[in-house]
């Protein structure tokens, strides 16, 4: 009777959603599903539709900030389709940064319609995905905030994001299990943890998510690649002075089981990767893309961003330390 009423409780936390969608299993951070809360809606994946496998279903949230977005990721299409102009060439550069964007989708989740955003999975194809959502710049509040949301905003994650301009709301990561090379564990931390961290911290919880170790392995093709899409991204800023980013991140996204493969562990001696197919390109099993759009705005007399910058240049420089190691 205790484990029925047990599975009961359980069924009914679990929000009511269209057939075919699921909780997204790899957000890291973010708006969530709240089971006391029938308008907090998190990301979904999954669909009936051909292709809905690769794609995740943003909620659009508060009305003014999802049109913004809307707005945004529109523009990119535009540019992309137009690009033979400067402002249009710049918009559609930055396409290759963000996630693919398929339209808008309407569902019923938790009895109410939701306005959905239909989104590029970039984890798709990964069998083990590591994920970190790592907020970018000192100030996170946009032009348009009141006074209290710009004082609770300047509270939060106090400690990195002053020095480093940097915000760690959350990260999964596999990997090895101590005992044997071929058993893996999953962590998970959110943004209790990173608002927890210190500049050293972050430091260390980088060097966690890229599974970087005391002696040099295969995370230096993985931060090398980092690296090369990081730097891609600040060169589009240094020469963009169309928008001002705010309270947005940037996803790092690898497959820990191509990490895996670089091990090439001996057999007998000989190296088992003889008989296997050979590894893709780094950039099809990492992947650096901007996201969360809800709070841009155009650059106040074409004015670099440089909060943004402040923030990417420590990252870089960051990842940079680990691979001179």
């Amino acid at each position: 009777m205790a484990q029925q009423e047990q599975a009961d409780k359980v069924l009914s936390a679990m929000p009511a959603m269209p057939l075919g969608y699921r909780q997204l299993g790899t957000q890291v951070a973010g708006h969530t599903f709240d089971s006391h809360n029938a308008s907090a809606i998190g990301l979904l994946q999954g669909g009936g539709g051909a292709g809905d496998g690769g794609r995740v279903f943003k909620p659009m949230g508060k009305p003014e900030c999802g049109e913004r977005e809307i707005k945004f990721y529109e523009s990119l299409s535009t540019g992309a389709l137009a690009c033979h102009e400067p402002k249009s060439s710049l918009l559609a550069e930055l396409s290759m940064y963000v996630p693919r964007y398929y339209g808008q989708l309407k569902l019923v989740v938790n009895q109410r319609e939701h306005t959905f955003l239909q989104l590029q999975d970039l984890t798709q194809g990964m069998a083990k995905p590591c994920v970190m959502d790592i907020k970018i710049g000192r100030r996170t509040w946009d032009p348009l905030s009141s006074p209290q949301k710009r004082a609770i905003e300047e509270q939060k994650y106090k400690m990195c994001k002053q020095e480093l301009g940097l915000c760690l709301p959350g990260f999964q990561v596999y990997q090895t299990v101590e005992d044997g090379a071929t058993t893996t564990r999953l962590i998970r931390q959110g943004r209790d943890y990173g608002k927890s961290l210190n500049v050293q911290g972050f430091h260390q919880a980088l060097a966690l998510f890229f599974n970087v170790r005391d002696a040099p392995g295969p995370e230096k093709t993985l931060l090398r690649e980092v690296l090369r899409q990081l730097r891609s991204i600040r060169s589009w800023f240094k020469r963009q002075r169309l928008l001002h980013f705010y309270a947005s991140s940037l996803l790092i996204c690898y497959d820990f089981e191509q990490l895996q493969r670089l091990e090439k562990p001996l057999q007998n001696g000989y190296h088992q990767s003889e008989a296997v197919a050979p590894a893709p390109a780094p950039d099809q099993w990492i992947r650096v893309r901007c996201i969360d759009f809800a709070h841009i705005f155009p650059a106040p007399d074409a004015q670099p961003d440089h909060n943004y910058m402040f923030g990417l240049q420590n990252l870089i420089d960051i990842v940079e330390s680990m691979l001179q190691r």
